[in-house]
């Protein structure tokens, strides 16, 4: 591509001097900090975050889900949608995955100026998790009950209550309650319940509430000794797997991993079933598979930390640390990591969360996490609410993340002699951090510029041109990057990187990344062989377009 692009206008180009951002922007002064306590104590409180949000969020749906709200969810931002096929005909499967696509669709053409919405399709596996069944709702707008301290309560197996759990009978979802005897412990909804056995009947077994609060549909039980997960696929997750493949779903998380070998079979199996093209991600549900996880992230695509699994293992006073270590190996690795936490849970009924779960989640996104999950979408009746306060979080834990340090130490780990492409990625954000730049764009074909990039945690978003649907959506999980799929047809090779390039810029100025006279960092190919983005150049925005530094 030429250095100079000019104008299709016939206004003139103009470059804008760089000038440096105000140390009140994006906490600028402490980012560039020389030491930590320099760092901390430059933190400013009336510091402005960046008007966008780095950080992924995905939301959890539940099977009725609609197209209406998923063009909803698309238009607060969020990037991906989870689901299971628990207890769903194929036929209603494929109905919730279309509604998904058919809700895309719309947003796209009729809010994103015609330009494909990438929103990740995530399906998660069941595994052999033990859940409680769903509130018997006496009121339209009754969503808990409350199980009070030194009251009882039977625990039952028993179907017909599957759907009508009250304060009087709660249904599980597992026969295992029934091997049980006195003085045994059950906990729901990861230890917030405790529940201590007097007898067993035949299908139930009566306890006592040592520790009560209020209680939720399809909470998750756990019970000393059996340890939640398997080690081996079910026949169901099989038929799930097989579901998904089908119906094209994105990515896949895998629950129980404990060793790679297990993930391999996993891998091996979704390969013999044609799903190659399906990214798959590790559950870290379980003590084995942390400890072991150096041996499981260098062959996943992704992990998904299952805070509140891990948390009836490890301890809820040290999932603080399991949280560090998983996020800080897999951000070595350059592994995408999605982080479930049951953030902003209390939004479920509130509209302003707990001033512990907003730190938690700010936490969470200076411990580097690609995404974060937010369940609570699937019970709040105000679920847009939840993902903008969620963005708006992670936007000041962005902004207090220590940038330059960061960047050293990760550049730091890749030694020579690393793949060129990653080099040059690595000299792109460094470009980034010292010229404040706006946005950079990266045209990518399988989004490994791209990845690399992000990989390095620029300061500023990353738009990736992609032509095809499935790369763009798997590049959507990744934090930094914006992933936007070009469906034009190719002209030239010359003509279509100044088109892409065009369409990048189009789109950063109409959703507010790019303004007049910001600059830019542009990754692409010098020709359509070299496999990378090898070339950089730098430009201003300008009130036309565009013009080389």
């Amino acid at each position: 591509m030429d250095s100079t692009i000019v104008s299709n206008t016939e206004e003139p180009c103009v470059v804008y001097p760089w000038e440096p951002c105000h140390d009140n922007e994006m906490q600028m002064k402490a980012s560039f900090e020389d030491n930590y306590l320099d760092h901390m104590s430059n933190l400013k409180i009336e510091s402005s975050p960046s008007p966008n949000t780095l950080t992924t969020i995905a939301c959890g749906i539940q099977h009725d889900v609609t197209r209406s709200l998923i063009e909803e969810f698309c238009e607060s931002g969020a990037s991906m949608v989870i689901f299971d096929f628990n207890g769903l005909s194929f036929e209603q499967s494929r109905k919730i995955v279309y509604e998904i696509r058919q809700g895309v669709f719309n947003y796209s053409l009729k809010k994103n100026n015609r330009v494909p919405y990438s929103m990740t399709l995530v399906l998660d596996l069941e595994g052999s998790c033990i859940t409680t069944g769903s509130i018997f709702q006496t009121t339209t707008t009754q969503r808990l009950i409350e199980l009070s301290t030194n009251s009882h309560v039977y625990v039952t197996n028993d179907v017909e209550y599957k759907f009508k759990c009250t304060e009087d009978r709660i249904y599980v979802n597992s026969d295992i309650i029934l091997r049980l005897k006195t003085n045994d412990r059950i906990y729901l909804d990861y230890g917030k319940i405790e529940l201590s056995v007097i007898r067993v009947d035949e299908d139930e077994v009566y306890c006592v509430i040592k520790r009560g609060e209020f209680l939720g549909s399809k909470k998750v039980v756990h019970v000393p000794g059996i340890p939640v997960g398997s080690t081996a696929l079910t026949k169901l997750d099989e038929e799930k797997i097989r579901t998904g493949i089908q119906l094209k779903v994105d990515v896949i998380l895998v629950p129980g991993v404990r060793n790679s070998v297990f993930f391999d079979s996993v891998r091996k199996f979704v390969g013999t079933e044609r799903g190659r093209d399906i990214s798959l991600y590790a559950k870290i549900d379980n003590t084995v598979g942390l400890e072991n996880m150096d041996d499981i992230i260098p062959g996943v695509d992704g992990v998904f930390l299952n805070r509140p699994n891990l948390s009836m293992e490890v301890g809820h006073d040290k999932i603080f640390l399991a949280q560090k270590i998983v996020l800080s190996k897999c951000n070595l690795a350059g592994k995408p990591t999605i982080t479930y936490g049951e953030y902003l849970n209390s939004m479920e009924v509130s509209t302003v969360p707990t001033n512990s779960e907003v730190n938690d989640l700010i936490n969470t996104v200076m411990d580097g996490t690609d995404c974060i999950y937010l369940d609570v979408t699937m019970r709040s009746a105000n679920k847009l609410h939840c993902i903008q306060y969620a963005a708006s979080l992670c936007r000041q834990g962005e902004a207090a993340i220590w940038g330059q340090q960061l960047f050293t130490e990760l550049n730091k780990k890749s030694k020579p002699k690393i793949d060129p492409a990653q080099a040059i990625s690595i000299g792109c954000v460094e470009v980034s951090f010292k010229c404040h730049a706006a946005a950079i764009i990266v045209l990518t074909t399988s989004g490994l510029s791209a990845r690399y990039i992000a990989r390095y945690r620029p300061r500023c978003p990353v738009l990736a041109i992609v032509r095809h649907g499935k790369s763009a959506r798997k590049l959507s999980v990744w934090r930094n990057i914006i992933a936007l799929q070009y469906i034009d047809p190719i002209e030239n090779v010359s003509k279509d990187i100044e088109n892409r390039t065009r369409f990048a810029m189009d789109f950063g100025r109409r959703k507010g990344i790019l303004h007049q006279g910001d600059l830019v960092l542009h990754m692409s190919c010098s020709e359509q062989s070299v496999g990378f983005a090898n070339t950089m150049s730098v430009f201003y925005v300008s009130a036309g377009d565009f013009v080389s530094a």
